[in-house]
């Protein structure tokens, strides 16, 4: 069976002719070496739509290509997914924005709580951008989630915790799956995940005078990235994979 064509993010996509950015051209001509004649998927995370392109013209480290007309997405995720995440340390908020792109997320909200022991600046959200793109190209999904800068996490309660659908605070006793299975499968969901030394008192009251019910993913204690990764699972399951465009 012949390998699909790669997947290759472009941003914006327009029908006609058009010369790659310079990093995307690498990745086409260097890294996969395509060349002219060769086809490949063009897909804007930013506005979730997706082409065939053809390239053209390959002369030095300039790619130009032919754009067919562009289309809604074919993979994206079935529910709107909230995910305010608590930073952690080093480098684990790299892997939760992996983790939530692949696993459905369609907003990643960093919040800075009282235990937090990384702070980051606005400055790493170029970074998690890149990071959400790969992820999604990686995994074939049509877009990439929405990505807030860092904020106080009793701020990201009041902006973003109030939305329609279910809203859950991972620490609590009763479990997760009680309230996903009942779910359909397009009602839109909120998730607050702590940082790796839980929330304080004071956030958790925040979080549920907010109207988060508090739930828990079962007695071993997991860390904040596996978190992330165990609630967005089961609901991506409980979503029965993705929806057509």
């Amino acid at each position: 069976m012949p390998r699909p064509p790669p997947r290759v993010p472009v941003s914006p996509i327009a029908e006609g002719s058009a010369t790659l950015p310079a990093e995307t051209a690498r990745y086409v001509a260097a890294v996969h070496r395509l060349t002219v004649g060769d086809r490949f998927l063009a897909f804007d995370p930013e506005s979730a739509t997706e082409a065939e392109a053809e390239i053209v013209e390959v002369r030095g480290r300039s790619v130009r290509v032919a754009v067919a007309a562009p289309r809604a997405a074919s993979v994206r995720p079935a529910r709107r997914v909230t995910l305010i995440q608590a930073t952690g340390k080093g480098d684990k908020m790299d892997a939760i924005v992996r983790d939530a792109t692949e696993l459905g997320a369609t907003l990643l909200v960093p919040a800075v709580a009282m235990r937090s022991v990384s702070r980051p600046g606005g400055d790493k959200v170029k970074r998690w951008r890149r990071i959400a793109i790969e992820a999604a190209r990686q995994c074939g999904r049509g877009d990439a989630p929405a990505l807030e800068p860092p904020l106080p996490l009793l701020e990201a309660i009041a902006r973003f915790a109030r939305a329609p659908g279910a809203c859950f605070v991972l620490d609590g006793d009763v479990h997760l799956s009680e309230f996903v299975v009942p779910l359909t499968r397009e009602a839109s969901v909120t998730l607050l995940v702590g940082p790796e030394g839980g929330l304080e008192e004071t956030e958790i009251a925040a979080a549920v005078a907010a109207g988060l019910q508090r739930v828990t993913l079962g007695p071993l204690v997991l860390r904040t990235e596996t978190v992330c990764a165990a609630a967005l699972g089961a609901l991506l399951a409980a979503s029965v994979g993705t929806r057509p465009a």
